[in-house]
């Protein structure tokens, strides 16, 4: 990623986009001086200074975080290029052998690390490396040592909750992570929402940890709860698809202890995603709806039919 400060060339082009002269969005806030030479990246400013800046230009710092986004050049590093033409060749041994080089480099950083997580989570890959076991830990360490979880660590602890075990986690530690995710699910402003989704998937991974590992009757408890949760939140963003993910696990784990109110949890959710994938014709929402119905089936021990 380009190490030069470009926030001020960036602004500056955003400015000239709306129409604003330099002395009006300057103001009393600062010279103009002062901010020609921001706007030619030749200083920094304070952040309470740049935030009344974007307020003389009407803008919200999410509307400058978009823009920034959309029209900066985000470096691509020659491993990810090579994954992702893998990916769509549908090579998933060279993904393996590519990750694996990955890891052997000595310099090698976290975020990388999150990359090869996430690359094997991808592919699905369920064989046995070394490699790949060290790069749990390493991550698994790094997540656990951080107090307050970043948008790198969420998705990472996501995908190490997709495949844990027992052995993996402790059922206190899976505690803290739901009620984290409890105190972290609300709307409080429009930044909001965006880590609502991700505390939204932590949830529903830590719940699946739960139902997975045979912890029943606290997985039971956590989803009734989630569902609480859930119904507090008036402007939670996909909640009919949490919702459905929340009734599946609890069916999931009535079925599982040869429950017959599972398969009428069963039984609706997959009518609901079924409904869905016809509705739009989309093979991604078919292939899901497929999925549900076969781990459904995986775990049913009541003798009766799942049918939708």
């Amino acid at each position: 990623m380009n190490e030069k400060n470009i926030h001020g060339s960036v602004f500056k082009k955003l400015r000239e986009e709306r129409g604003y002269k330099l002395k009006d969005v300057a103001g009393d806030v600062i010279s103009t001086r002062t901010l020609t030479r921001f706007e030619n990246d030749e200083t920094s400013l304070p952040i309470a200074t740049f935030e009344e800046l974007l307020n003389n230009c009407g803008l919200l710092p999410l509307d400058y975080l978009a823009y920034y986004v959309d029209i900066t050049e985000i470096e691509i590093t020659e491993f990810a290029k090579r994954i992702q033409s893998y990916l769509e060749s549908g090579s998933s041994a060279k993904v393996v052998t590519e990750c694996m080089k990955e890891l052997k480099k000595s310099d090698i950083k976290f975020a990388e690390r999150l990359d090869v997580l996430n690359f094997m989570q991808l592919i699905e890959w369920k064989g046995s490396s070394e490699l790949f076991e060290e790069n749990k830990r390493i991550i698994k360490e790094k997540i656990e040592g951080t107090s307050k979880l970043g948008w790198s660590e969420i998705n990472g602890l996501i995908n190490l909750l997709n495949s844990a075990s027992s052995e993996d986690y402790s059922l206190e530690y899976i505690d803290r992570v739901i009620e984290d995710c409890f105190q972290n699910i609300h709307l409080e402003n429009y930044l909001s929402n965006l880590f609502n989704e991700a505390y939204c998937k932590l949830l529903i991974s830590s719940l699946s940890f739960l139902s997975r590992n045979g912890y029943y009757e606290l997985a039971e408890k956590k989803c009734e709860e989630t569902i609480i949760n859930f119904n507090k939140q008036s402007f939670l963003i996909n909640k009919p698809k949490y919702y459905t993910d929340v009734i599946e696990i609890l069916a999931m784990v009535y079925l599982s202890q040869n429950k017959e109110e599972g398969i009428e949890l069963a039984n609706k959710v997959l009518k609901y995603r079924n409904t869905i994938a016809e509705s739009i014709n989309n093979p991604l929402y078919k292939q899901k709806r497929d999925i549900s119905y076969r781990k459904l089936c995986e775990v049913n021990k009541t003798g009766i039919d799942i049918e939708f």
